[in-house]
């Protein structure tokens, strides 16, 4: 079975896979990636100098991200299981699919947080923003520094919001198309 991955979607997939799992998984997976057949766990500890229950944690991540499958055998002679791992790569562009929509999701709940609220700050970068409720609990004082707060336009948050909202739906109309073909 030769895995067929082009240099994109292996840089997709590994950014994605340290991202949410770590460096760690980023080696497991580079290691399954350059294979030409499934390998057992053992294989990939001996290979990359790592503990067999670290390995089989990262596995186990990367089989939770729905990019890596195993099989099992039983050892005729010792009894145990044997697990034969490979990566999915079909499915690389689906998991990159719901986690930009997940962070979509998470960029639309924050303008509208953003354009439901009305903001006061002291205006000192060490210091947070309140909303207009908040802001009242305190007598529109800052309750870091003291000082008086003042309503803060939010405009350029809301602007840079959609646009990112904007940005990330056009990636995964992308990605649609790639899983389509």
């Amino acid at each position: 079975m030769d895995l067929v991955v082009n240099e994109q979607e292996r840089q997709t997939l590994l950014d994605m896979v340290e991202d949410v799992a770590g460096p760690e998984i980023r080696k497991v997976t580079i290691l399954l990636i350059d294979q030409d057949e499934e390998v057992t766990d053992e294989f990939i500890a001996d290979e990359l100098n790592i503990k067999l229950d670290e390995v089989r944690k990262s596995l186990y991540k990367l089989h939770d991200l729905e990019i890596a499958s195993f099989r099992r055998i039983r050892d005729k002679n010792t009894g145990w299981y044997i697990y034969f791992w490979k990566l999915l790569t079909e499915n690389i562009n689906s998991v990159v699919i719901k986690k930009q929509r997940a962070i979509q999701w998470k960029l639309m709940e924050r303008l509208q947080h953003e354009k439901e609220n009305m903001f006061f700050t002291c205006g000192k970068k060490e210091c947070y923003r309140l909303t207009f409720n908040e802001a009242m609990e305190y007598d529109f004082i800052c309750p870091k520094c003291g000082e008086t707060l003042e309503e803060f336009d939010n405009t350029k948050i809301i602007k840079v919001l959609e646009l990112k909202i904007e940005q990330i739906a056009g990636k995964i109309q992308d990605n649609q198309k790639l899983v389509r073909k």
